[in-house]
């Protein structure tokens, strides 16, 4: 958090950049205005009864050197650009606030400006819009095979994976008093499924692909039935025995709550919502159909995620990716905001760019709407900071002298530039009672 406060969004750079210009051109401007007044404009104008702005006193007879000095300085006290300097970070510190405030942590001010320039934004499905731990609905062997027979296989396969579809079908061959044991052997395909080794005999569970590397025909009847499972949105594994399939292992996650809420409320906002999954494209289009998601990435291996990302990118939009696991790290840092779910692993919270607290896919749209209203602070606290300079230089030069009689005196100046600076620290003050739209729904319901 602290870091996050302490650190630079680009805007902040540009505002530095022009306050540095800023000063050099208010310097030349402060001796140009001396040289006016001292070459021609006290001897044109010069009212020796005139007198300072806000004050009783006469200006009196100080002479051209004097009036021309006072007028320079007044300029250079007047400009001060302390307002322009503040009006970035004081926002930043105060979006960050309000961000950890609601569930939410950017992790520096280059996040919260990123945030706002997000037009695509990419769900990982597991873990992310589903709760991650599926469990087995199927268990269809092929005639000759007994159900428990079919589980047994399975279960081997999978007893030393470590992925949540192989932790279901452990879990299901336990359950039905299935015993299960270690394999002699074991290889895990990323993406694909795995392989193992048990008693002399070769067991394969997976995807279609897999089979097809490892030479295993599907009949179609048996394509029917994986298209039959598939369509109802559940995730369907083939287990094969010494090159014969043996029967279908078919698996479902359920939605997280408010992933439909999520998806519709970011799309509402004008956003393209996507999902990335490793599923097949007919199960991923009906968990998509589900959640309201148009465009499904599906078929996705953990190492090309963020080759996806990059083909977003390269049609010229803000994407932000939300995942998290271990194989989403890469597609998180790739993108132009990474979003890691707070339940995920450090892996994935210390390449994102964004932790969201909670569990909970709304926070993504809490996330936007922070940023959006941090970097509104920002701007509105630039054009007041640039407004007052604009308005009160030509006041403080004298431009109003020869018309009124009246100048800016110095400690009038010194004022002015104070209440600059307070005005802008009053206006991020404002964003204390900020409330995101999707909090104040919720609140609505609650009560």
């Amino acid at each position: 958090m602290e870091e996050a406060q302490a650190s630079k969004a680009p805007i902040q750079k540009l505002a530095d950049w022009v306050a540095g210009h800023f000063i050099l051109g208010v310097h030349v401007l402060a001796l140009t205005v001396f040289a006016f007044w001292f070459l021609a404009g006290y001897r044109l104008f010069f009212d020796p009864a005139s007198s300072f702005i806000l004050s009783p006193a006469v200006l009196g007879e100080i002479g051209v050197f004097g009036f021309a000095l006072l007028l320079s300085i007044t300029v250079l006290v007047i400009s001060c650009p302390c307002a322009v300097g503040m009006a970035t970070p004081s926002a930043m510190m105060a979006g960050t606030g309000k961000g950890a405030e609601h569930g939410v942590l950017f992790k520096g001010a280059d996040a919260i400006e990123a945030t706002t320039k997000v037009r695509t934004v990419i769900f990982d499905k597991t873990g992310t819009l589903t709760r991650g731990e599926p469990s087995v609905t199927d268990a269809l062997p092929l005639p000759g095979i007994r159900r428990e027979e079919l589980l047994r296989w399975a279960a081997v396969a999978e007893t030393v994976s470590e992925h949540p579809l192989g932790e279901a079908i452990v879990r299901a061959a336990r359950e039905a008093g299935v015993g299960t044991e270690h394999p002699d052997s074991f290889q895990a395909i990323p993406g694909h499924g795995v392989e193992a080794g048990w008693h002399g005999r070769k067991i394969l569970l997976g995807t279609r692909r897999l089979l097809a590397l490892r030479g295993v025909e599907i009949r179609g009847d048996q394509e029917e039935l994986l298209q039959r499972i598939e369509s109802e949105g559940k995730t369907a594994m083939l287990v094969a025995v010494d090159g014969w399939i043996a029967g279908i292992v078919a698996c479902a996650d359920t939605l997280k709550p408010f992933a439909r809420e999520a998806v519709a409320a970011l799309r509402g906002a004008g956003l393209e919502v996507l999902m990335l999954t490793g599923d097949n494209r007919r199960t991923a289009a009906a968990i998509g159909r589900m959640l309201g998601i148009d465009r499904v990435l599906a078929g996705v291996l953990p190492e090309t995620k963020a080759d996806e990302v990059a083909r977003l990118q390269a049609e010229g939009r803000g994407v932000a990716m939300v995942g998290d696991g271990i194989n989403d790290a890469p597609a998180l840092a790739r993108a132009d905001v990474g979003i890691a779910i707070g339940s995920g692993t450090d892996v994935a919270k210390e390449t994102g760019h964004v932790i969201l607290i909670k569990d909970d896919p709304r926070d993504v749209v809490v996330a936007l709407e922070v940023a959006r209203a941090t970097m509104r602070k920002v701007r509105q606290n630039l054009f007041w900071a640039f407004a007052y300079n604009t308005l009160a230089i030509p006041v403080g030069a004298g431009l109003l002298y020869p018309l009124f009689k009246l100048i800016v005196s110095p400690e009038l100046a010194a004022l002015l530039m104070a209440v600059s600076s307070l005005t802008v620290t009053l206006n991020t003050l404002l964003l204390r009672g900020f409330i995101p739209a999707s909090k104040q729904a919720a609140w609505r319901t609650a009560s």
